[in-house]
């Protein structure tokens, strides 16, 4: 006879019988077992970048994300070891290392998923010491939607409610290691001209990073319904020779080239420049004479690119992302440029820089521009 439930399993030694294709998330919450989340979006294709669901399932070394595991006849899974809790408390402090929110000493602070993810595995503060916490200012120049990153833990719920749910594309990651970020466009603001007032994104963010504006009364009825317009299956390693031959085209990955690209892949603004980002040899800046790349990942942030940031901008009196009027300068901020043995490390062109320290910088620059004349 025919029956609906065909995959047969144990799950912290309860049988439990599921659909076939069912995950082990699904399997576990049909049976009323709880295994908790933070980027799993209902119904949606699971991205598992989270590792808060982690389970022990028997006969594999390591644990496994229950979210987008699929059960198998026959499977033995525990939820609740030793070692899944001892991971799932790790996973949770290292995302309150990173997360600035105020609901960390909070103890009312229930809305934020973080807060209470914390509060259920009894992590308290946590004990990794980050010299420079990821901080960015709030914005509040959308009138539907307050974004606040130093919130953000890149979950990615909002990126999967924007793409899949209201079927709009806005949002992407960016950047790369600890300067990654959520981003819209070219890294633009969120202004109204790229995101409307459907509010979706709001609706999945578990820390707050996404909020209505104080003051906000009203939201257009009715979301665009599930099942949306999404992406067109290009993924970043098919874009990589579109942007190749861009680059080989203009020069540099410029707002404008990268808009070309995304008219001619039909990949939105925001995806085309979160993966030239992620690339630290793409060019993303009209050319100066020296273009300074300065490395932002972790190990060249605890060895003191913050301070060689600081004394390059003060040098040459610009901001990331921006030029000197002489035209002999430019400066980036970048993932990796793979000398983490030489942290804290620049490019100048294709020259490395490795061991440096605000004195050496400072010789560095100068010695270019003697060479100028």
């Amino acid at each position: 006879m025919f029956t609906l439930f065909k995959t047969h399993a144990v799950i912290d030694g309860r049988k439990i019988k599921a659909p076939r294709g069912a995950t082990i998330l699904e399997a576990a919450r049909q049976a009323g077992i709880e295994i908790p989340t933070l980027c799993h979006v209902e119904g949606q294709r699971p991205s598992g970048v989270c590792r808060v669901c982690v389970v022990e399932v028997q006969g594999s070394r390591a644990l496994v994300g229950a979210c987008h595991t699929p059960l198998t006849e026959g499977m033995v899974i525990r939820t609740d070891t030793p070692r899944v809790i001892a991971v799932r408390k790790a996973v949770v402090e290292l995302m309150l290392t990173a997360h600035t929110g105020t609901c960390v000493t909070d103890p009312n602070a229930d809305t934020c998923g973080l807060h209470n993810l914390a509060s259920d595995h009894e992590v308290g503060a946590p004990r990794f010491n980050v010299t420079r916490p990821r901080f960015y200012p709030a914005e509040d120049d959308n009138p539907y939607v307050r974004r606040d990153l130093s919130k953000c833990i890149l979950c990615r719920r909002c990126i999967t409610a924007c793409r899949e749910i209201a079927g709009r594309d806005v949002l992407a990651i960016g950047y790369r290691g600890f300067t990654s970020a959520v981003i819209t466009g070219y890294d633009e603001p969120l202004t109204t001209e790229s995101c409307r007032d459907c509010g979706v994104c709001i609706d999945y963010c578990p820390t707050g990073a996404l909020s209505r504006p104080s003051g906000f009364t009203q939201i257009r009825a009715g979301h665009p319904s599930p099942g949306g317009a999404g992406r067109d299956g290009t993924g970043r390693g098919d874009l990589l020779p579109v942007l190749r031959q861009e680059l080989a085209r203009s020069g540099v990955l410029s707002r404008e080239a990268m808009l070309r690209v995304a008219v001619k892949t039909g990949i939105p603004l925001s995806d085309v420049y979160g993966t030239a980002s992620f690339y630290a040899y793409l060019p993303l800046h009209d050319g100066a004479k020296h273009r300074i790349r300065i490395c932002k990942c972790v190990p060249c942030d605890l060895k003191g690119a913050s301070t060689v940031i600081g004394t390059i901008q003060t040098e040459l009196g610009i901001l990331p992302g921006e030029a000197t009027a002489d035209g002999m300068f430019s400066l980036e901020l970048v993932g990796c440029i793979g000398a983490c043995d030489q942290a804290p490390a620049m490019l100048i062109n294709d020259e490395l820089y490795g061991n440096l320290t605000p004195d050496r910088v400072a010789d560095v620059l100068r010695e270019y521009r003697q060479e100028a004349g």
